[in-house]
């Protein structure tokens, strides 16, 4: 599990939403955060249930309302977006893989969502 924030600071705490990145790429949970309209952290989980956990409890570290943006290729991504919006505070955009499939480009599409 690797995550790297682009400061060394914890994740902003505030009212703003943090738009966040995730895409299933082979063995791989990748995510993207952005914040203020910057990138602000990215890295990935392994894809796998104890993958799943760690992400899950990377969202609840944010103490803000997220925006998640998923890109959905098959039932295994369409089963984790379902996981990281279980939470009441959260947003979820489920996005074709063939528009977005990195997890970078998620976070801007979250972003502009309506």
């Amino acid at each position: 599990m690797s995550i790297t924030q682009q400061k060394e600071e914890p994740p902003p705490a505030c009212n703003d939403k943090i738009c966040i990145g995730i895409a299933l790429v082979g063995e791989d949970i990748r995510v993207a955060a952005r914040a203020d309209g910057r990138e602000v952290a990215h890295g990935s989980f392994p894809a796998s249930s104890l993958g799943t956990a760690a992400l899950l409890c990377y969202l609840t570290d944010w103490q803000a309302p997220l925006r998640l943006a998923v890109a959905t290729a098959d039932a295994a991504a369409l089963g984790l977006a379902l996981a990281v919006g279980a939470s009441h505070d959260r947003e979820v955009f489920l996005v074709s893989a063939q528009t977005h499939s990195a997890a970078s480009d998620l976070a801007r599409y979250a972003e502009h969502a309506i």
